[in-house]
């Protein structure tokens, strides 16, 4: 399907990636990604949930007032 659609270097994998991304943006805590995802360990969910640099902003604005 994926060479039918063009698509290269895409593994199914990088869905979980984007899940967890997803859900991090909005508004999910840390802990409630590793638990969606299974994860024991925070170190490893921090490595799905990437973190855009708007999301580092929009987490000191919160705080600016």
């Amino acid at each position: 399907i994926l060479t039918a659609a063009g698509i290269e270097g895409f593994r199914i994998h990088d869905l979980r990636h984007t899940f967890a991304s997803r859900v991090k943006r909005g508004g999910a805590d840390l802990y409630t990604v590793q638990r969606l995802l299974g994860h024991s360990s925070p170190m490893m969910t921090q490595r799905y949930a990437h973190l855009q640099p708007d999301d580092l902003r929009a987490a000191v604005e919160k705080i600016g007032g």
